[in-house]
């Protein structure tokens, strides 16, 4: 392609390492000279490459195809007719636009594509510990936290916001973390609704009700990446290998497969960290002779839970000893057997909000870690209450 058409194709790139990859490119650099001097593997030079002339077309410039008049601001290129001469030259050429639409998955390439370029090689992985015990793993809990939740003490009785949402999170993975075993394997499972809001609007995605929100939503969910990756960092001088699970709950549906993919992203290069996907609201995994399942637990009872299970995981819990599924939701603790499966509901660590408060739910507020044998399933559990942290950092 002629430079001068990789000169117009800066104008659609939407990060720097876009413009910085172009730039070199319209310098007469191949893509190999290109992944050499950045440091990076050729196929993501070709992506980056790709994924701006794709954000071109869309706007309605591609040379190579006879597409040159960029559509208006605010517009996209709905449809495109030409008509050729037999020379190959252009007669005519229709160019339809229509008001520019961006769809949740669309939304979340762009998101991955950026959040890849830009923290691409930000997480320099550490040494591993050496004295584990690779018959044991360490669960640890994350009740509904709904960061960005706003209470004010005259009517529930707690002041709470984002920043002591992030302080006691942080403070209750740090205790758990010290007091647990030296498990070979630590695993983070966050049984969704982190986020307390959805989006700008502060209200629940389905049915619209209006929430108490903390402050911006770009300063929630930046606040939420950040914690999640520095609560994984202090599990990763405990335990060799760290797994993490964030189960998609009905207050952040959407906003949870964000926060999965920044996370990935962030420890892409580490092999000490696996982060599962979350595009199915069932989540598991195995581990030794167990099974493990997590779930929200919105639109879901016991039953249904079981069928569903033993249905789409036939195999899986044919040959595990021990099935444990996890929920969280109803923000206490709720625990039961169905069959062959022990499953259970977990407390949280944040104060009710106005509604619940004036609703009359109540529960201890806490967070618990389950230490697993690879064997013999659940060996021991330690708890942490948000009373006991107030009284460490008080």
């Amino acid at each position: 392609m002629p430079v001068k058409s990789l000169e117009q194709h800066l104008d659609f790139c939407t990060t720097d390492h876009q413009r910085e990859v172009l730039q070199l490119h319209i310098e007469g650099l191949s893509q190999v000279e290109i992944s050499r001097q950045l440091g990076r593997h050729p196929r993501r030079i070709s992506e980056t490459i790709g994924r701006v002339h794709k954000k071109a077309a869309e706007q309605g410039y591609a040379p190579s195809f006879d597409m040159r008049h960029q559509a208006a601001p605010g517009f996209a290129t709905k449809r495109l007719s030409t008509a050729y001469k037999e020379d190959g030259s252009i007669a005519l050429q229709w160019h339809i636009q229509e008001p520019m639409k961006q769809k949740i998955d669309e939304m979340m390439t762009e998101f991955v594509a950026g959040f890849k370029d830009e923290l691409q090689g930000i997480h320099v992985p550490v040494t591993a510990p050496k004295d584990v015990d690779a018959d044991l793993m360490s669960l640890y809990m994350v009740g509904d936290h709904h960061l960005g939740l706003y209470t004010w003490a005259e009517e529930v009785g707690h002041d709470w916001d984002t920043n002591k949402g992030e302080q006691m999170l942080n403070d209750a993975v740090d205790r758990l973390v010290s007091v647990s075993p030296n498990s070979e394997t630590g695993c983070l499972i966050n049984l969704g609704d982190f986020f307390h809001i959805q989006d700008t609007t502060s209200s629940t995605p389905a049915s619209k009700h209006l929430l108490d929100s903390d402050g911006r939503w770009g300063r929630t969910i930046r606040a939420g990446s950040h914690l999640i990756k520095r609560v994984v960092l202090r599990m990763l001088e405990k335990h060799k290998k760290v797994m993490v699970v964030n189960a998609r709950g009905n207050h952040d549906p959407d906003a949870s497969l964000f926060l999965n993919t920044a996370i990935q992203m962030y420890f892409e290069n580490d092999p000490r960290v696996e982060v599962l996907d979350n595009f199915n609201k069932f989540v598991w995994f195995r581990f030794g002779k167990n099974l493990v399942v997590c779930h929200h637990g919105d639109k879901i009872n016991a039953n249904r839970l079981y069928e569903a299970i033993t249905k789409n995981l036939r195999k899986e819990f044919g040959e595990s000893d021990h099935v444990y599924a996890y929920l969280g939701h109803i923000h206490h603790r709720d625990a039961k057997e169905v069959g062959h499966m022990h499953i259970e509901h977990f407390g949280v660590l944040p104060p009710t909000d106005a509604w619940a408060n004036s609703s009359g739910f109540v529960s201890e507020r806490t967070m618990t870690c389950i230490v697993l044998h690879k064997d013999f399933g659940e060996e021991a559990r330690l708890k942490v209450t948000a009373e006991r942290l107030n009284e460490i950092t008080s």
